[in-house]
């Protein structure tokens, strides 16, 4: 199931619906848990165990250390910011 979808773009989408699917089973969908997203997601039980309790920005590969650094204006921040919340 896993060699499937071995992109980056395709685990962080996987993750990302993992996550939101999580939140959506805790504000009250009963049905949700770890198998059903597993099967939905076409991902292992582990996969979406290991992933289950982390927030969204946890997910993403840190490149901060390639190349020059980005300078972002305040409104970027700011954006950025309120969207990852």
């Amino acid at each position: 199931m896993a060699g499937n979808y071995d992109t980056e773009e395709q685990r962080i989408l996987d993750i990302n619906m993992c996550t939101a699917l999580r939140e959506a089973r805790d504000a009250g969908a009963t049905f949700i848990n770890r198998n059903w997203i597993a099967e939905k997601s076409h991902r292992s039980v582990r996969f979406i165990t290991n992933r289950w309790p982390k927030p969204y920005g946890q997910f993403f590969a840190d490149y901060s250390n390639t190349g020059p650094k980005v300078k972002l204006s305040q409104a970027s921040r700011e954006v950025i910011l309120e969207a990852s919340d």
